[in-house]
């Protein structure tokens, strides 16, 4: 599989420090960082864990070191061809 194959696919990249970004894969870099497009970040509040707090961030370049997991439908999955 080629990082091309996954241009396009709308993904869930959950990060180190607790927080999720929603959004669409634009670049994947030779190192493997990635730009998302159309992203909205999720994460929970830290006095009261319960609470979860959305923002849309629009663009946004993703390092490789701070990608803990990286989700994505089954759909997305087979239209792949991982």
């Amino acid at each position: 599989m080629t990082p091309e194959a996954l241009i396009g696919t709308n993904v869930k990249i959950a990060l180190k420090d607790n927080r999720v970004l929603d959004g669409v894969i634009t670049v994947v870099d030779p190192f493997g960082n990635i730009l998302l497009s159309n992203v909205w970040e999720s994460s929970n509040d830290k006095i009261d864990p319960e609470t979860l707090h959305t923002r849309e961030l629009g663009l946004v370049s993703v390092p490789r070191n701070t990608i803990d997991e990286v989700f994505m439908d089954k759909r997305s999955y087979e239209q792949c061809n991982i």
